[in-house]
């Protein structure tokens, strides 16, 4: 039985040479050998435990929102969590979201259940198992202020980790190696509703002013530097607006890179590395990424 079958015996969604243009949210990137979308955890569990029984090298990922993938593309399996979105909320104040949940879908449920902590939120783009994979954050306020529990699949099962068993830093969480986030549950608190939803109305309006919403983007592409923020250190070093091919650092944002039409994975990288070369020469700053670069370099 070929892989492809394997999965599709488990009841997943199987694409052959699947274009990750189509998939990521910069329209980069080229085909995965296969795409793999589970139905359910139950699925998820299963392919997560045929990959790691296999030699095939494989890599999970969530809505793409911050994600680029190389123009050679993906050998190899990319696991989708885009149908893991089930989100439940307990009447603890504590909510339970799966993998694939949408952070900005868990935010509108929790306010309108009259729950509070979860507004920092509006506007990210991304998934639960990334948003705490990278301890996800804006509006003062990050994944690990609402953390309770993660479950993750480590060695063949699904593990529980409590708050406290978690390290958490800027955009990283120290998870166990080689694990895959399965779900997380948040511990909120009774919010006053109309509070939490002109919070929420101000968040997306500075972004809406702010951010290249319109374009097609990553999020941000660098993580902010000691002392200075990277959109503002990018437009000081003359980058907001340089374009490479068809990639280009927003006019709005200049951490911000946007898809003019056109670009290639190459394009945006090359725009990456100017940045990094500058930052590092001119200000003896050296650049994170909290972009995600994924599949076969050469």
């Amino acid at each position: 039985m070929t892989l492809a079958s394997t999965f599709e015996s488990i009841g997943c969604e199987v694409r052959s040479n699947y274009p990750m243009a189509k998939y990521t949210w910069l329209r980069v990137g080229g085909e995965a050998d296969l795409l793999v979308t589970p139905a359910n955890m139950e699925q998820f569990k299963m392919a997560l435990h045929t990959l790691t029984s296999s030699e095939t090298d494989w890599v999970v990922l969530g809505e793409g929102s911050n994600t680029i993938v190389y123009d050679r593309g993906i050998t190899g399996v990319v696991l989708s969590t885009k149908k893991l979105k089930k989100i439940q909320i307990l009447e603890d104040h504590k909510v339970i979201a799966e993998t694939g949940a949408i952070l900005g879908t868990i935010l509108n449920k929790t306010i309108k259940a009259g729950l509070t902590g979860f507004e920092f939120a509006a506007g990210i783009p991304g998934t639960v198992g990334g948003g705490v994979f990278m301890n996800a954050g804006a509006n003062e306020g990050e994944i690990k202020d609402v953390i309770g529990k993660v479950w993750v699949w480590h060695n063949g099962k699904e593990v529980e980790l409590n708050r406290n068993d978690i390290e958490f830093e800027y955009r990283k969480a120290h998870l166990p190696p080689g694990s895959v986030v399965t779900r997380a549950m948040f511990a909120l608190k009774p919010g006053n509703k109309a509070e939490s939803e002109l919070n929420v109305k101000q968040y997306m309006e500075k972004r809406n002013e702010t951010q290249p919403v319109t374009m097609t983007n990553t999020g941000s592409i660098f993580k902010n530097p000691a002392g200075i923020a990277a959109g503002r250190l990018l437009e000081e070093l003359g980058l907001k607006g340089h374009g490479i091919g068809g990639a280009k650092f927003s006019d709005l944002h200049a951490n911000f890179i946007v898809n003019c039409g056109g670009a290639t994975a190459e394009d945006v990288l090359n725009l990456i590395e100017t940045a990094e070369r500058k930052a590092l020469s001119k200000r003896h700053i050296t650049l994170e990424t909290e972009v995600r670069v994924i599949g076969d370099k050469n």
